[in-house]
């Protein structure tokens, strides 16, 4: 799956994000909003996301009670996700499914992907839990993204999860970098075997499952810009930029 990237000719400039829930009774999408405006003000016409697009049903025991009453069900979280999902012209997403999304496809068959893409064509399906985009600058510089939700709970460190999952990939085969969700954290590895990990964060404020588990939710996305060595496929610079958000008041 390869993306075009405008700018100058050695510059790949995207956004990442994760974790939307799209439905739920905790969804920050006043945060996702205000994310996808500082990206078109940054001129970033790609936006890569990491997995749990919609809430979904019945993904752990009581998980329903915690929907909005409009969401409670497959057409009306497609339909939320339709209405709420960042819709700017210029921006395309690029997108995994994570175990949120499939909780629809174990319960009833649906993989629910190609459905959200064909609701909003400016959302690129890539994926289920993996996706790899390949990001093409004007150059003819490319700069591979592994979109990764894995399942599991939060280590006791936030590192661990990121170290062990660039450990497990084949050598020759890497990419350059490794975006995860599914954990609602926020880090950045600049460089483990070769390759920058990143936890994408979350569009969710912390709910009552994640409150027993003590675990935060770090609400935010980042804007990454890479630069890539005129003589050979080396990477000159990542820089990454936290966009975080506080949680509303009342």
């Amino acid at each position: 799956y390869e993306v075009p990237i405008r700018g100058r000719e050695n510059v790949i400039r995207f956004g990442l994000i994760g974790d939307t829930h799209i439905g739920s009774l905790y969804q920050r999408t006043d945060a996702l909003q205000a994310f996808y405006k500082h990206c078109e003000r940054e001129g970033t016409a790609d936006v890569l996301m990491a997995g749990d697009v919609i809430a979904g049903w019945k993904v752990y025991k009581g998980q329903e009670f915690e929907l909005h009453p409009n969401a409670r069900s497959w057409t009306e979280q497609r339909d939320m996700f339709a209405d709420l999902a960042p819709r700017i012209k210029g921006i395309t997403t690029h997108f995994i499914t994570g175990n949120h999304d499939a909780s629809f496809k174990n319960l009833v068959g649906l993989v629910v992907g190609p459905e959200l893409s064909a609701a909003r064509p400016d959302w690129k399906f890539v994926g289920q839990d993996v996706g790899l985009v390949t990001l093409k600058a004007r150059g003819g510089f490319e700069y591979r993204v592994m979109l990764f939700h894995p399942g599991g709970g939060t280590s006791y460190a936030l590192s661990y999860r990121v170290q062990k999952i660039i450990e497990s990939l084949s050598g020759g085969q890497k990419p350059d970098m490794v975006a995860v969700g599914h954990y609602h954290k926020a880090e950045q590895i600049p460089a483990y075997r070769n390759v920058c990990g990143i936890q994408v964060g979350c569009f969710e404020s912390q709910t009552p499952f994640m409150a027993r588990q003590a675990s935060a939710a770090h609400v935010g996305g980042w804007t990454i810009e890479v630069v890539l060595n005129d003589r050979a496929k080396l990477t000159s610079r990542v820089r990454a930029e936290w966009i975080g958000f506080y949680e509303p008041t009342e």
